[in-house]
């Protein structure tokens, strides 16, 4: 009795299995078969995920019958549309049973234009990014601190829209120590696939270093290295106007004077993911320097880790570098901030 049962569900194991292991199927012109899981075609080539070799390309004209265990959808070169599964047919040709059609569909392999199209791109874009990090010591000495960043990214095919800014605040046992914001916008132009005209301002203010406000604005040439989900390059010059307006008194009592002049401008914006996206580098560097005196050179940076941590969310940890080579009288070159934050990236 017992070895009837054993037998038993030895069969029905082995029928689950039998049953369960299904693929999809290819037969080339060859005479070769290939089985796994067809995934798409466009272009005249069909991209098959196999179990030993991962994902094949395969030219279209190569292929003589086609037969899936589940729907595909199938776009013929007159923008027929038909959504099946596909039986094996007469070499160059293809069979797809739809669900409200009695009789399968029969029409030749070169008729076929796309199969599983990936949906179309949206007409506009949107990527962006917000990030804050704050702490607060209390006791022997008593600190705030509070640091935020966003962006936001609109690109169209042909235009793209930058629009961010950043915030830095401390305070020191009540007494405010850090005090400065950034904004700025941007917008691009491809004129090809990779060169873009750019128009940009960006303002800055900071009150330790006596600075009511800097903008600088004016126009420039990007050129765009990669755009991908994995690594993105560009690189920017042009030239701008810069105006510094600052305290009417420095921190020694002097006259601070104003200034405004011709400059010229670049800058490099680099991302990539490492170890798989579990790890982002990113680097952006704008300088500006001016033609009348030499002198003359502002540059601000930002450098650092994204961490993703579940669905959007991320972790940073960022070096922001800034050297003004011509500060206010008494006021220190470089300043450098070191930041942790919890954000979101989208």
């Amino acid at each position: 009795m017992l070895t009837r049962i054993l037998m038993f569900v030895t069969a029905m194991v082995v029928l689950l299995i039998a049953v369960n292991v299904t693929a999809d199927e290819l037969r080339l012109k060859n005479g070769d078969h290939i089985t796994g899981t067809m995934l798409r075609m466009e272009n005249e080539v069909l991209i098959f995920k196999t179990s030993y070799a991962g994902e094949i390309s395969i030219k279209w004209g190569e292929i003589a019958t086609i037969s899936t265990d589940a729907p595909i959808k199938v776009i013929l070169g007159d923008e027929t549309s038909v959504s099946g599964i596909a039986t094996p047919g007469e070499s160059g040709k293809m069979k797809v049973k739809a669900d409200q059609i009695l009789d399968p569909l029969t029409f030749d392999l070169a008729q076929v234009e796309l199969i599983n199209p990936k949906p179309p791109e949206p007409a506009v874009k949107l990527t962006g990014r917000i990030n804050i990090g704050a702490s607060v010591t209390k006791g022997n000495s008593d600190n705030k601190n509070i640091y935020a960043d966003s962006e936001l990214v609109a690109r169209t095919e042909n235009n793209r829209f930058t629009l961010g800014g950043q915030y830095n605040r401390a305070e020191d046992d009540g007494e405010k120590s850090v005090d400065n914001k950034t904004g700025y916008i941007k917008y691009d132009h491809f004129l090809t696939e990779k060169w873009y005209f750019i128009v940009n301002a960006t303002g800055t203010q900071d009150k330790f270093k006596d600075l009511n406000l800097r903008t600088s604005a004016g126009p420039g040439l990007g050129y765009q290295f990669l755009e991908t989900p994995f690594t993105n390059l560009s690189i920017e010059a042009g030239v701008s106007y810069v105006n510094e307006d600052f305290e009417d008194f420095d921190k020694d009592g002097d006259v601070a004077e104003d200034d405004g002049y011709p400059a010229g401008r670049w800058a490099v914006n680099f991302d990539r993911y490492l170890l798989k996206k579990h790890v982002q580098f990113f680097h952006f560097h704008e300088g500006l320097f001016g033609f009348e005196r030499s002198d003359d050179i502002v540059i601000r940076s930002q450098t650092g880790f994204r961490l993703p941590i579940y669905e959007g969310f991320n972790s940073t940890i960022q070096l922001n570098y800034d050297w003004d080579n011509s500060p206010s009288t008494g006021m220190e070159n470089t300043d450098k901030t070191y930041i942790f934050t919890l954000g979101y990236q989208w």
